[in-house]
This record gives C-alpha cells, sequence and structure tokens, in this order.
C-alpha cells in the first residue's frame, strides 16, 4: 500500500512562489464588493451641450414654459420650447431658451411661425477707429456680438437677415443702395470701411488687403445672418452722444 501523503511542512514555500519570497498582494479590487442586481442608478438626462455649427428650426409656435428636464420627474427644472414643423412636432430643451423668448425683438406669441436659431460660433469682435487728417487715432470703438446660445424671432426676422446678408456679401451692391432697402446695415457698413482704411495703413501687400476686407466682409455677414447685433453707424453715435453734451469715446478730457 502507498503511503499516506504528508502535509506540507511549515518551512516548505507555498506553491506558485519563490522560497522565501512573500506571497502575492491581493489585487486592488479584490475587496470591492459586487454590484448588486437590485441597485438602479438614475439615468437623468442633462441639458444638451453647446452646438458645434449654427441651426434654425422653424415652424409654429405651439407652447413653452418651465418643467423637468425631458419632462422626467427627478431632472433638474429646464425650459421648453414646441414648434410644428414640416416633419412633426419638435421640443427643444435648454433653460437659456427663457431668455431668448424674453429678450425677443419680435415677440413672437402661440401660433406665430417662428425661427429657433441655436448660435454655436465664438461671438465677433468689432473695432472701429476714427482717425483725424494726420491720420492719428481719435475714437476707437469696440462691438463684442453677445453670446447668446438662442434667438426667437418670427420667421420674418431670419428671412429679413438673410436677405441683408446676402446683400452685405455682394460687393457689386452699393453701400447707398444697400442701407437704403436694409437700415440695419448702416453701422455694418461703417466698419467694412474702417476695416478698408486699416488695410490700406498698415497692410502693403495687395491681395493681403484685399482678403483682410474680405474676411471682415464675410465676419459682418454672418453676424447679421444670425441675427447678432450689428455694429451701430457711426455718425449717429457721434450726433447723439454730442446732443447730450457727452464727451466722444476716445477724446481728450476738456483742460480746465
Amino acid at each position: 500500500m502507498a503511503d499516506d501523503p504528508q502535509p506540507p511542512r511549515p518551512s516548505d514555500p507555498p506553491r506558485g512562489t519563490l522560497s522565501g519570497a512573500p506571497p502575492p498582494p491581493p489585487r486592488a479590487d479584490s475587496t470591492r464588493a459586487a454590484p448588486s442586481k437590485n441597485t438602479v442608478t438614475p439615468n437623468l438626462p442633462r441639458e444638451p451641450v453647446r452646438a458645434l455649427t449654427d441651426s434654425l428650426t422653424t415652424g409654429i409656435l405651439l407652447k413653452h414654459g418651465r418643467a423637468p428636464l425631458r419632462f422626467q420627474a427627478q431632472a433638474a427644472e429646464s425650459y421648453f420650447v414646441t414648434v410644428q414643423t414640416d416633419r412633426g412636432e419638435r421640443t427643444l430643451w435648454s433653460r437659456g431658451l427663457e431668455r431668448a423668448l424674453v429678450e425677443s425683438r419680435t415677440q413672437p406669441q402661440l401660433g406665430d411661425a417662428v425661427g429657433i436659431r441655436e448660435n454655436g460660433v465664438d461671438p465677433v469682435t468689432f473695432i472701429t477707429r476714427e482717425r483725424n487728417s494726420a491720420g492719428q487715432v481719435m475714437v476707437e470703438k469696440r462691438l463684442d456680438t453677445p453670446r447668446g446660445h438662442w434667438l426667437v424671432e418670427k420667421r420674418e426676422f431670419f428671412d429679413e437677415r438673410a436677405v441683408a446678408a446676402q446683400v452685405l456679401r455682394d460687393p457689386r451692391i452699393s453701400r447707398r443702395e444697400a442701407v437704403r432697402n436694409h437700415p440695419e446695415l448702416e453701422g455694418a457698413y461703417w466698419a467694412l470701411d474702417s476695416a478698408a482704411k486699416t488695410a490700406d495703413l498698415r497692410i502693403s501687400n495687395p491681395t493681403s488687403r484685399e482678403r483682410f476686407v474680405s474676411l471682415m466682409r464675410e465676419a459682418l455677414a454672418h453676424a447679421a445672418e444670425r441675427g447678432a447685433p450689428l455694429p451701430a453707424p457711426r455718425s449717429s453715435n457721434r450726433t447723439e452722444k454730442q446732443a447730450r453734451g457727452g464727451r466722444i469715446e476716445g477724446e481728450a478730457e476738456p483742460t480746465r
């Protein structure tokens, strides 16, 4: 009969280890409790992230108001706007929609044809300068278009802005004709003139000058198309400040 196997002696190393080496440490997740199958983690919706490109949704305004996001009871409060589009009802969600409706220039009502623009691009900064006969800068004005994420207006507002943008993009259309048909473009043409003067003074290469002015023209046209505020007419601003007895920006303080 074969001898019974002897139990390992205390001095014998454990199987799978080198003699004298300590046993391997336990894995970091070996003590983590296994998730319970009965545990339910709520998957609540989140506010939509800022779009990378502009988008315009058009339709009939059906309803709007505050509500839990996606109408889920446990979600954070948000704001919704529902419109009837050509492809059916569509509901947009964002807290910024409430402010867009309050600040809307056309104040659309239920039943109106509206456009809802989601602005995804960064704002454009316009800098205009007034120079004297010696070429010295007398007045410098800076206008930053707002970072409003949403714009809610009646449909005709966007139609008119789209036509105005196309007019501004076409250098063959005279400034007088463009402003006569689209008075809101007057300040944009002032900014374009300022860009052309700056290019003449600072850019020696004719091709680069032309490209600089073209980029400014496109930036202004895109701002008009998005519904962003355009530069105010330079002459009207100056006249208004002078009428109020105010100092024109960039002018020196009067000496005493």
